[in-house]
């Protein structure tokens, strides 16, 4: 059975649904959702058999039966802070399977997709193995508290003096705090009791000097501890980025990106303060509970056990209080992690939304979602009403009753009304940092759970890279893909069985119906992904087997929709070579059809282009993208639809800009315009992922097959559209 990331189904449950499987009836996957049937929070089970979809609820045991052989179809609908999966059955229409929160729904998105191909009968679950689930099932990094806690203690060891400096300041301050108490029984039982005034001056100077010196290393501490975090942020950060720059795209395309925003910027802000703040405050405030303890019983072991008095309400409550914190704290990250993603979603496509004049309805979501936001942080708060008011209160009260029981002792004689002002002071102090360190226990919760989050994608591995006896060599452009099969979910096959010989030098056209893997086949040449079955090879060399570094440098893709990056025309001309001169820019813009555009900007080449190249037009960007592909030199050229979305003329440019760039160079071109390719020395056409034919423009014509059917029905299209413009 596979598991819902690291947690495996209860034992009763398992055995449970196992009491009622039908003869030759396996699991095939298992899937843990949070809302329970009555829409409250609670465990749900979705099991995946051979033959059915059983739910339970781990309170109530209640199974819920679905079987295959009567579903259509099973889909999952997103909704505001949480989802639910349906099927499609023929004999009830549709039914609700299952509701979990936004948290589980890659999960049961990705089983959704599995009953739905096994209701349409594409795939046969009896004939998978349980272990092409197990890889295909998201599952979390197996990250311990203790194992996150050494690995962000791993960045403090280069700062360990800051840390050492921090920590002396700390216990410096905490030692001149536990003076004033003292002078101040002096103060009563010298001065004002016995009229010593000459010892007032002295008192009141030892006063100024320690607030002064308090306030010079408060000053000391805080630059301290801040330099200490800034350089730790700096450390975390660097790293965590140089490790996604490894990451290979499937990774990308399981976690969305602002998942992966917030880990870098919410995330680390959190292990930041932790390291610095977090950690010095609970040692100091430790060491001072500590200290201040062995001052009060020294000072009166009577008075020091009434003061104690509201130790067992700290120690019964704070434990109740991090249980129901920690609940209250999760769902407010769930409700800002709903804010971030519509967020990142709708500001890098404002255009989207202006074109659409969906202004007020982004508004409304945003609305309900900072309600939502809004109504969980006030949860929190209310347990913070509950609690710390109590906890004040306990030691209001204990401070009451040692005034009272301490003023009686006043009386009778058996102290100075001196020494119970001090031993009331130290009391304060005492429960000060117990206060202290019951508010950190959930900021540093939340830093722990960040460092394990932090930690979980530190722990991915590449799924591409370099294998260790890979080699490096120069590029003669010969491009052989045999008996290769791919899926981006192995049971899903997006290319099966692809053979293609492609001569050094030979321009190649690949057409086909969307989604038959024409825009894949050039993904698995880049080596983004590895084929699952068969090999790809260059100049008789298995990608596998080359340096990622070699490959991509001498292969310049051009795709449909270009993403140029904020800056000048001439930094994303010179992106893919940092150290090109002005005239090898120029030299590529020019041969590109850039220069004419670049130098009517009021900046020439300097002009920015804006966030994604918006400044520019959609030819324009293209050009650009050409210009930088054609100065990286590359041996093997891929152009992805580059002509797809623009006008006849600025077309005409693009492709007289490709032209340049594809002499001489072996060059895919992946066409929706077929015109475009009878200047090609062969077409593939694909369907279904499948190659179905291979020729010339003109053999495919006289063939009478899918190129045939597609050409004739383009061409008739645009005849169409030419009559209609006249």
């Amino acid at each position: 059975m596979s598991n819902e990331g690291n947690k495996r189904a209860p034992k009763d449950i398992e055995n449970l649904v196992s009491s009622i499987l039908q003869e030759n009836e396996k699991i095939i996957c298992s899937v843990a959702g949070d809302i329970d049937e009555d829409g409250n929070f609670g465990e749900r089970w979705l099991f995946l058999t051979t033959k059915r979809i059983i739910v339970t609820d781990s309170a109530t045991k209640r199974l819920v039966e679905f079987s295959l052989s009567d579903i259509k179809s099973c889909f999952v609908k997103d909704y505001l802070g949480n989802s639910e999966m349906f099927v499609e059955s023929v004999s009830d229409g549709l039914k609700s399977v299952i509701r979990f929160s936004r948290d589980h729904l890659e999960e049961f998105y990705n089983v959704a997709k599995i009953i739905d191909k096994a209701a349409k009968k594409e795939i046969s679950l009896e004939e998978m193995g349980c272990e092409v689930f197990e890889d295909f099932l998201h599952k979390k990094n197996n990250v311990r508290k203790t194992q996150a806690f050494f690995w962000l203690m791993g960045f403090l060891r280069p700062y360990i003096h800051y840390v050492i400096i921090a920590v002396v300041l700390s216990l410096s301050i905490t030692a001149l705090n536990l003076t004033p108490p003292y002078l101040m029984k002096l103060l009563i039982d010298e001065v004002f009791t016995k009229g010593n005034v000459n010892m007032l001056v002295y008192i009141v100077l030892i006063f100024i000097s320690v607030y002064a010196l308090n306030a010079l290393l408060g000053a000391a501490q805080n630059y301290t501890l801040s330099y200490l975090g800034q350089k730790i942020i700096y450390s975390i950060r660097i790293k965590v980025y140089e490790h996604l720059q490894r990451l290979s795209l499937g990774f990308y395309d399981r976690m969305s990106s602002a998942r992966i925003m917030t880990r870098v910027t919410d995330d680390v802000g959190r292990v930041q303060w932790f390291l610095t703040w977090g950690t010095q405050t609970l040692i100091t405030s430790s060491l001072q509970i500590i200290g201040i303890g062995i001052i009060i019983f020294s000072m009166n072991l009577y008075l020091a056990l009434f003061a104690l008095m509201p130790i067992p309400i700290i120690i019964i409550g704070v434990p109740l209080f991090r249980k129901r914190a920690h609940k209250a704290y999760h769902k407010v990250w769930r409700r800002w992690a709903d804010v971030s993603s519509l967020l990142w979603d709708t500001i890098p496509g404002i255009i989207v939304v202006k074109t659409f004049t969906q202004e007020k309805f982004e508004l409304k979501r945003l609305v309900e979602r900072m309600s939502h936001l809004v109504a969980a942080n006030l949860k929190v708060t209310l347990l913070h009403i509950k609690f710390f008011p109590l906890l004040g209160f306990a030691i209001s009260s204990g401070t009451a009753i040692v005034w009272w029981v301490g003023g009686q002792e006043v009386l009778r004689g058996n102290i100075t009304f001196g020494s119970l002002v001090a031993f009331i002071s130290y009391m304060g102090m005492f429960y000060g940092p117990v206060q202290t360190i019951s508010n950190l226990f959930e900021p540093l919760q939340s830093s722990i759970t960040s460092s394990e989050r932090i930690l979980e994608i530190m722990q991915v591995e590449p799924e591409i890279k370099d294998a260790p006896d890979a080699v490096e060599f120069q590029f003669k452009g010969s491009i052989v893909f045999k008996n290769v099969s791919f899926g981006y979910n192995p049971y899903l096959p997006v290319l099966s069985n692809i053979n293609l010989e492609i001569r050094p030098g030979e321009k190649i056209g690949i057409v086909g119906p969307s989604g038959s893997g024409k825009t894949t086949l050039t993904k698995l040449l880049l080596r983004f992904y590895d084929p699952t079955e068969g090999a790809i090879y260059i100049d008789g060399v298995d990608l596998r087997k080359i340096k990622l570094q070699c490959l991509r440098s001498q292969i310049g893709l051009v795709l449909q929709d270009p993403l140029l990056f904020y800056g000048s025309i001439a930094y994303n001309i010179a992106y893919g070579k940092p150290d090109a001169t002005p005239e090898e820019i120029i030299a590529a813009a020019k041969a590109a059809n850039v220069h004419e555009f670049a130098m009517n900007q009021p900046l020439a080449y300097d002009t920015n282009v804006g966030d994604r190249g918006w400044r520019l037009s959609g030819g324009e960007r293209q050009r650009v993208s050409i210009a930088r592909a054609i100065i990286t030199e590359p041996k093997i050229l891929i152009l992805d639809e580059a002509t797809s979305s623009v006008d006849t003329l600025t077309e005409r440019k693009i492709q007289e800009a490709m032209e340049n760039l594809a002499k001489g160079r072996t060059t895919i071109i992946i066409a929706h315009r077929l015109s475009t390719l009878q200047n090609v020395d062969r077409i593939v056409v694909m369907d279904k992922g499948r190659i179905v034919e291979v020729g010339t423009h003109e053999e495919l014509m006289k063939a009478g097959g899918l190129y045939s059917q597609l050409y004739k029905a383009q061409f008739a299209e645009e005849a169409t559209v030419s009559v209609v413009q006249r």
